[in-house]
């Protein structure tokens, strides 16, 4: 049994299952461009979005890249509601997730600008350019007792840090692709307070007038990541590609399957390669099959430490072998203990810690 993600070089880059990032990227940026068109029909708008697809009715990321370059050409003619406004995209990590997405995004008339200037950015452009930024570590951590964010600190004592993102950059997103990772000592993106908050901003400028007018101006986010409760508290429940999208209502703090109502439009799919079958299949075999040989001719009846035929990369992603669990591996027993201690709990009404 082997754990692909964990098949890394000497540097802990992933050798294999690093690259379902980058259809996972390229998924979700399509997902919500196609949502973002209904959800905006919904709240009485007709955009140029409708006409783009999920992505899993493209033969291939060009197909799909061609019919976004479309919707770029539309909104490039002025076809996107000029009392809208800009719109934002901001893009969270610089990963593969976050880099696939772009990807896509890079279609459309665009503009980067640094994460600190975007309110200055929704004076400048009109509703002919996308605004995006990408947002990093050093851009939403600082230090609780003030100064700059240090990595290697932060690593250390995440729990010294706090997040800025909802008072310095969410203000001024119409939608985030979330790609970051998130570890539970880390600072949330975003707290359930915080979508409280954004959700009573308004959507234009005081220069736009037209109407409807939008409810917020942060409309969607599409959470590529899908950690569950992570750095999205309110992300309670992943989507599927089925009902890839649900309204999240602050009030009730409840989803509803749909675009129709009020809420915030989320996205969180947790196998979006899937929706890309055919491409990121192949890439991902691509890297897989080098790897193959070296997998099958080990020895089965032999312990692993007597195993001379397994690389590094390899050696470090067995997960069991002559039926025990490897050494990097045997806190998935612990993690069974617990969770049939819990389940011993549920039915007992006993007191865990």
């Amino acid at each position: 049994m082997i754990d692909y993600e964990k098949m890394v070089d000497g540097n802990g880059k992933a050798m294999v299952a690093g690259s379902s990032g980058k259809f996972a990227g390229m998924g979700g940026m399509i997902n919500i461009l196609h949502r973002l068109g209904l959800r905006l029909l919904a709240l009485g708008h007709h955009t140029p979005f409708m006409y783009v697809a999920p992505p899993h009715n493209y033969k291939n990321s060009r197909q799909a890249k061609l019919s976004v370059y479309e919707l770029g050409e539309d909104i490039r003619a002025g076809k996107l509601p000029s009392h809208i406004g800009p719109l934002t995209f901001v893009f969270t990590g610089s990963g593969n997730v976050s880099q696939g997405a772009q990807e896509i995004f890079r279609e459309l008339p665009h503009v980067f600008v640094h994460p600190w200037k975007l309110q200055d950015a929704l004076k400048q452009y009109d509703h002919r350019t996308i605004v995006a930024t990408v947002v990093t570590r050093e851009h939403y951590l600082v230090p609780k007792n003030g100064g700059e964010f240090n990595a290697r600190q932060f690593e250390e004592h995440p729990e010294s840090y706090r997040s800025v993102f909802a008072e310095k950059i969410a203000p001024y997103a119409s939608v985030i692709i979330n790609g970051i990772y998130w570890a539970p000592s880390n600072p949330r993106l975003l707290t359930n307070n915080d979508a409280v908050s954004l959700l009573k901003i308004k959507s234009r400028p005081d220069k736009y007038s037209g109407s409807p007018e939008l409810p917020h101006r942060l409309l969607a986010i599409c959470d590529i990541s899908a950690d569950l409760e992570g750095s999205l508290e309110f992300m309670k429940k992943c989507t599927t590609i089925e009902h890839p999208f649900a309204l999240y209502d602050v009030a009730s703090d409840k989803t509803t399957i749909g675009v129709m109502g009020d809420g915030l439009l989320l996205c969180s799919i947790d196998n979006i390669p899937a929706q890309l079958p055919r491409e990121a299949t192949e890439y991902f075999g691509n890297l897989l099959s080098p790897w193959i040989p070296e997998m099958v001719n080990g020895d089965a009846r032999k312990s692993i430490d007597e195993e001379t035929c397994y690389s590094k990369v390899v050696k470090g992603a067995i997960i069991c072998s002559n039926g025990k669990l490897t050494k990097d591996f045997e806190y998935i027993q612990e993690l069974r203990q617990c969770i049939q201690t819990k389940v011993v709990d549920q039915t007992t009404n006993c007191s865990v810690n």
